[in-house]
């Protein structure tokens, strides 16, 4: 009977240890469910932000490319402009050279039909002098006309020139501006291409780890019903024995009744 007891004590301790450990294994594993289900809802959302970064980077990006080719469209018209500026400020220019020189010959020819006229007048013909001295007149009116078409043929030259320069400035400067934009389109368009490859893997490692906790807490049940199983069975085997042992001691009394019977028997007679 103790030794019975005691291997019956020691069974029932290490079952004890085994549900014990196998609690405490099953509340670690649901722990660590409870943590990897939180770490994929948080990589699922972060990827959903990610995924919304995308989004917003490709329209910046798409912005960017339409202001490039408004400024790349509104460059190229300005220096265009600017060409056909230039190109009225030399034809004024070459105007204005023939007008200076034309100007310059017809004065040169009034002042020696002067002469002539003053020439004529001392020799008495008055009727040609006059006539000649006209006609210098004539002459020197119009080329001082020609001399002030050249003076402001000269002066829309160099006003288209100038004009023509700060066009070719203006264009230079959009073209610039659209290569701007289409350098932030680009990298915006890099940027939104990288957030998507970072939300297909944040979404990615949030199921994973979602599966992960899904597995971990069927584990953790399957763990808490195998201890809470062997919990029930201790308990039918400690009934058991405590019904083995009444038997036991209900039978025990029988060996002591048997024993008293031969005191009831009559003394052998003495031999004759």
């Amino acid at each position: 009977m103790p030794a019975r007891k005691t291997k019956g004590r020691a069974a029932g301790e290490t079952g004890t240890k085994l549900r014990a450990a196998q609690r405490a294994a099953s509340e670690s594993v649901a722990a660590a469910a409870v943590d990897e289900a939180a770490a994929g809802a948080a990589d699922v959302t972060r990827g959903e932000d990610e995924a919304a970064a995308a989004a917003t980077f490709s329209a910046l990006s798409d912005a960017a490319a339409r202001r490039g080719n408004r400024d790349a469209a509104e460059g190229a018209a300005t220096l265009s402009m600017a060409d056909n500026v230039a190109a009225g400020g030399e034809l004024a220019a070459a105007i204005s050279t023939d007008a200076f020189r034309r100007g310059m010959e017809l004065a040169g020819i009034a002042g020696q039909v002067q002469v002539a006229a003053e020439l004529l007048q001392g020799v008495r013909q008055p009727t040609l002098a006059a006539f000649l001295g006209r006609t210098s007149h004539q002459l020197r009116v119009l080329a001082m006309d020609a001399l002030s078409r050249a003076t402001e043929g000269a002066i829309v030259a160099h006003g288209a020139e100038h004009l023509a320069d700060e066009l070719a400035a203006l264009g230079v400067t959009e073209m610039g501006e659209g290569r701007s934009e289409y350098a932030a389109s680009e990298a915006l368009g890099a940027a939104s291409a990288e957030m998507a490859a970072a939300a297909v893997r944040s979404a990615a490692a949030g199921a994973v780890e979602l599966a992960a906790a899904k597995a971990m807490g069927g584990m953790a049940q399957a763990l808490a019903k195998d201890g809470a199983d062997r919990a029930a069975g201790a308990h039918g085997a400690d009934r058991a024995p405590r019904g083995k042992a009444a038997a036991t001691t209900s039978r025990t009394p029988k060996p002591a009744k048997r024993a008293a019977k031969p005191a009831s028997r009559k003394p052998p007679k003495p031999k004759k």
